[in-house]
């Protein structure tokens, strides 16, 4: 496939020959689509087209609305025998595709102009020059040579972390290559394309590149700037160049470079140990999906990611590209949550991996199949139940948590848990797998609500039953034990005494309370107790007769005693 070439206008100012402002400084050549805003003057060109100091120049600078690329080079005599002339050529882009890589490589390949053409004619109709991207040679460097270049790379990259700063770099290796050429062939294009070049030259002309690489000048490298960090990143793109492995280009933040060079060494050290930039390394790396499958890395991640921005970031970045991750962060999510739930506890959980009710659900079942309970039934615990019996899951419900009132209420409120309930509760007696359970979450029911004693009744053994009915008794109010003294007597087991013998004399309630349900309800608990209809209406009356202070009714019919 054709590489895209990059057309740039062009001017070429020379004191050397005859221009078309006459004989002396002035513009040789020039496109027709040479940006007015720069201008052609030596007033307006400033030091653009100042005389190069040390040789022959070049380099690119970033100007407002886009980069210039020059190089200016050094020429003995005119045709008139003028010393100290120079030629400046300079190319126009008025965007950002232009880069250093680019100016150096079409300088390697001499498509700067080395000197006026012979018999070249002043021109305003130029011909724009096409400038290719920058091709990278694979680079075979030596252990003296990262050694030498491992500096001024690292302050490269320390600059452009910093986002700002001037770094000089040496202009030549021992081989007689070009450092500068080195270093940004090993650069990513990306990373590297807010970075400015200059090459023995004495001053930026006006340069707005934050990052600035001035090259064989005179400044003193600034020993600070390459840290340990940036001198590790800086040897392994050496070392990994060395090897014919450059970085991708469009690499273009250090936490994906460091990602390229590091993330599978720091995948196999203990997660804990890992800084936060290092684990958005991982998490942006090939492997991400595999290390975050450990436990302990999802966790670790998880963790971070929530007080680090970038982590974050590479953690939603991973979990939404790639299914291993994203089932390693669900695991380890949906881990938290269930023990949030079986711990009781009210532990912030977080949500990277979206995990969805079914999820949730799932989880949950299957830990109860595990064997685990809840150790109370809250507003969150009553709905996850609820939940899971909607989408189909079994949950036995009797003996799922300790707190059977928490239960009780639960199948109360929700018409499906009690479906369910109940349908468990014919199960286990009909295969005889009664338990104490059913005995504590039977007395609990009872308690909440007088009316289950209908539903149970049928399918509760008679023993269990009839202590379900006492132990509910003894933690009712003395309303409530009426209530329920009142449904045992009007129930399908009516006239068995259990009214009376089951749940208001076992109720401990004070006797003045115990009378008072007695006479309000009498015919109806004496009719339960096996008393017959008349006898039990002729006592009733003359016990609410009693109770008012009035004289027993009279011409009522005496009972005859047997002899």
């Amino acid at each position: 496939m054709a590489t895209a070439m990059t057309s740039c206008p062009q001017l070429v100012y020379t004191s050397a020959s005859r221009t078309l402002e006459g004989p002396g400084f002035g513009v040789f050549s020039l496109s027709r689509d040479w940006p007015r805003s720069l201008g052609t003057s030596r007033s307006s060109l400033g030091s653009l087209v100042g005389q190069p100091m040390d040789g022959d120049s070049l380099g690119l600078l970033h100007c407002p609305g886009g980069r210039l690329a020059y190089r200016k080079i050094p020429i003995a005599a005119d045709d008139f025998g003028r010393a100290g002339n120079y030629v400046v050529q300079l190319l126009w882009h008025g965007g950002s595709r232009l880069v250093a890589r680019d100016v150096l490589a079409l300088h390697r390949r001499g498509g700067f102009l080395d000197a006026l053409p012979s018999g070249a004619e002043p021109s305003r109709e130029a011909p724009n020059v096409s400038v290719p991207p920058g091709r990278r040679i694979a680079q075979v460097l030596t252990a003296d040579e990262i050694d030498a270049l491992v500096p001024g790379l690292a302050a490269v990259l320390a600059a452009v972390e910093a986002g700002a700063g001037v770094v000089p770099i040496q202009e030549w290796m021992a081989a007689g290559r070009s450092a500068a050429e080195v270093v940004f062939d090993v650069l990513p294009r990306a990373l590297a394309s807010g970075v400015s070049v200059h090459v023995r030259t004495a001053e930026t002309m006006g340069d707005a590149a934050t990052v600035r690489v001035v090259v064989g000048s005179n400044l003193e490298p600034d020993d600070g700037a390459a840290d340990d960090v940036n001198c590790a990143r800086a040897r392994a793109l050496l070392e990994a160049a060395a090897k014919g492995d450059l970085c991708p280009d469009t690499v273009q933040r250090l936490g994906e470079l460091d990602a390229w060079l590091f993330a599978d060494a720091w995948r196999e050290l203990d997660p804990a140990s890992l800084t936060e930039p290092q684990v958005a390394a991982v998490l942006a790396s090939s492997g991400a999906g595999q290390w975050l499958g450990s436990p302990r890395a999802a966790s670790v991640a998880t963790a971070l990611a929530v007080r680090d921005a970038e982590v974050e970031k590479a953690l939603r970045a991973a979990v939404a590209g790639d299914p291993a991750a994203r089932n390693g962060v669900r695991t380890v999510e949906l881990g938290a949550v269930l023990r949030a739930v079986f711990d009781g506890s009210r532990t912030k959980t977080t949500d990277f991996a979206r995990l969805n009710q079914r999820d949730l659900c799932a989880g949950f079942v299957q830990e109860l199949a595990h064997g685990r309970r809840l150790p109370r039934i809250g507003s969150e615990t009553a709905l996850l139940v609820e939940q899971s019996l909607v989408l189909g899951h079994d949950v036995a419900l009797v003996g799922l948590s300790d707190d059977a009132a928490g239960l009780a209420t639960l199948a109360a409120r929700r018409p499906l848990v009690r479906e369910a309930l109940l349908r468990e509760w014919s199960s286990a007696f009909a295969s005889d797998r009664w338990t104490h359970a059913h005995d504590d979450l039977l007395a609990e029911l009872l308690r909440y609500d007088a009316d289950w004693f209908g539903s149970l009744c049928p399918i509760t053994p008679e023993l269990a039953l009839t202590a379900g009915l006492r132990r509910a008794a003894q933690q009712m109010s003395a309303r409530q034990v009426e209530r329920l003294a009142v449904v045992v007597a009007s129930s399908e087991v009516a006239g068995r005494g259990w009214a009376l013998r089951c749940v208001l004399f076992p109720s401990g309630l004070p006797a003045e309370e115990v009378a008072g349900i007695v006479r309000a309800q009498f015919v109806l608990l004496a009719r339960d107790d096996g008393w017959p209809r008349a006898l039990a209406r002729e006592t009733s009356a003359q016990l609410r007769a009693g109770a008012d202070g009035t004289d027993p009714p009279e011409g009522r019919p005496k009972r005859r005693r047997r002899r």
